[in-house]
Parts: structure tokens; sequence; C-alpha cells
């Protein structure tokens, strides 16, 4: 698979499993490379079940951020960067970046053997009918059981809180839907861009009848710093084009879906650490996951230590 038309010749392979990929394009090795450095791509193409977020997906995406962490390739080496992308390469159907948590699993959650991988989730691009009410109530109740309450803290503490303190540069290129728990993915990330034209971006727990949980909460306000922005987005569940998201700051830059991940991936090859644009001449991995730490503390401590039984008005 290969990282960019421009780079064929680079990348590899590190992981594989039930459509969650992580490529690494190492630019000393490019012909004539002029550059140093490893991009890091982790693909997100669970496209039959719209990336929803279940239990599956989370183990899933732990063990591709260890792949990260540990891999040879990239353990020892602090010049990289990520990119995170539901982008189809190859073709094929990806429009939605991820839609969200499970709802086919959230409803199921609370009987003795919940289910895996549906293909139904919380933030649907259909809008929600009558028909589905029911369903809705039931997964907004099993929400508080042990099961999905487990699966949420997982989610936070285990993906979220790590992505949002990578100590390297992170940038989400948003390929179609970014609904809820998508949407999250998106803005633990350092930039993000996203394809014009088709997709959006929404918080719906508001139109689900939903708190946010403190950890989402947190890490929305950390991301999103104009109160109008919080206050359409989040009180009213408004949804965002790429051009409404550019608009209000929730995203850095968009593109057309042909061009998406050439310029996500130029974006990461500008913010390696030992690049022309960035000359991080004294460079600190440690450094630079206290740095967002401190920038985003709020949002880290609630992700990483939150609880989903934790009141709304509770402390930190």
């Amino acid at each position: 698979m290969p990282p960019s038309a421009a780079f064929t010749q680079v990348v590899q392979t590190l992981f594989d499993k039930d459509g969650i990929i992580v490529t690494a394009a190492d630019m000393s090795k490019q012909p004539k490379a002029e550059i140093e450095g490893i991009v890091v791509t982790l693909f997100l193409h669970r496209h039959n079940e719209k990336n929803v977020i279940n239990p599956t997906m989370i183990s899933l995406l732990i063990d591709a951020l260890d792949t990260i962490d540990t891999h040879p390739m990239l353990a020892d080496n602090h010049n990289k960067a990520l990119i995170i992308t539901g982008v189809s390469l190859e073709g094929g159907n990806d429009k939605f970046f991820s839609n969200g948590l499970d709802l086919e699993w959230m409803l199921n959650s609370g009987d003795s053997n919940p289910g895996n991988g549906s293909n139904t989730e919380l933030g649907s691009d259909e809008e929600i009918t009558a028909n589905s009410d029911v369903a809705i109530d039931k997964a907004r109740e099993n929400i508080s059981s042990n099961t999905t309450s487990q699966m949420v803290e997982s989610f936070c503490s285990n993906v979220l809180a790590r992505i949002l303190v990578l100590p390297f540069l992170t940038i989400a290129a948003i390929n179609g839907h970014c609904i809820g728990a998508g949407l999250f993915i998106a803005l633990s990330c350092d930039f993000r861009i996203m394809r014009t034209e088709r997709g959006f971006l929404q918080w719906p727990e508001a139109r689900l009848g939903m708190r946010l949980s403190k950890g989402f909460a947190e890490l929305s306000k950390a991301k999103v710093t104009e109160p109008v922005v919080i206050r359409e987005g989040v009180l009213m569940a408004k949804k965002y084009t790429s051009r409404e998201a550019l608009t209000r700051s929730i995203i850095d830059h968009e593109f057309p879906i042909e061009e998406l991940y050439d310029q996500a991936f130029k974006l990461a090859v500008n913010g390696l650490p030992e690049s022309a644009a960035m000359k991080l001449d004294y460079f600190s991995p440690k450094g630079y996951t206290e740095i967002k730490t401190e920038l985003y503390t709020d949002a880290y401590r609630a992700l990483k230590f939150g609880r989903v039984e934790d009141l709304p008005h509770c402390r930190l």
C-alpha cells in the first residue's frame, strides 16, 4: 500500500489486522533522499462497519499504538510523525472516518453475551426515525452498564489519552463522516484536515439524549476554544461541512478527497522534528509529551482517569 504517489518506494507495513493497518515511510530510503525521518500512518479500514467504536475496534487500536511505540523501526527513531485516516488508497468505500460509538453493540451490552462487529452506530449520518427510538432508549440505558462503561473508559484511557500526548506530531486526515467518538479521535490529534464536498463532523450527544462524559467534554474544550462553536456544536448538535468546520477552526485545512492523503503526508513531513520547517535542534520525546500534557492537562486527566459513573459536576 503506497503512502503517497510521490513516495511509493519507501513504505513498509508494520501491522495489519482486521482492517487496522500501520505503515511506515522511511524518508531516508527514498531515491535521492533529501529528507530524513519516518511518516507513520494508522489506516482505519473497517469500512463495512463504518469504523464504529466497539471493544474489537478499541483492542485493534491499542495493538496498533503498541506497534507504533515498540516496533524496531520506530522505537528508537524520534524523528517521526503520525497520520490517522480512513482513506482507502486502493479505492472502495471510504466515506467514513468513524461513525461513532457502536449502537448495536451498546444495545446488547447489558446482556450476558454482548456481540461485537455491528454496523449500526450512534452517530449515523441517516436521520434517526421513530422506528429506532426504542433502540436509542435501550442503548442510552445500557451506557451505564459495566460492559459499556468499561468500553468507553478503555477508549478514553487507552486510545484517546494516548494519542493526545504522543511524543510527535499527529494529523487526522478526515476522509468522510466523523461523528461522536470518531470526532474525539480527530480532536486528539494535533492537526485536522478534511475532505471537501462529502462528510460532516458532529457531536451527536444532545440529539441522542446522552451526556458527553468528562473526558469527551474536556477534550472538546481543550481543542475547540471558541465558546460559540462549543455552544452550537455540542448543545445544538450542529453538523459541520468541511468549509464550516474550517471557518470555525475545528479543522486546519480542507482538500478534495483525491488530494487529502498527499496533503496529510506533506504536513507530516514538515512536522518531523528534524525537518527544515521544524528545526527542533534538541528535540526530546519525553519533553514533547510533557508539553502536550501541560497544554491539555484537564483533557488528559479526564480521559486517562475519568469514569463513566462520575457525576457531571464532579471535580477532575
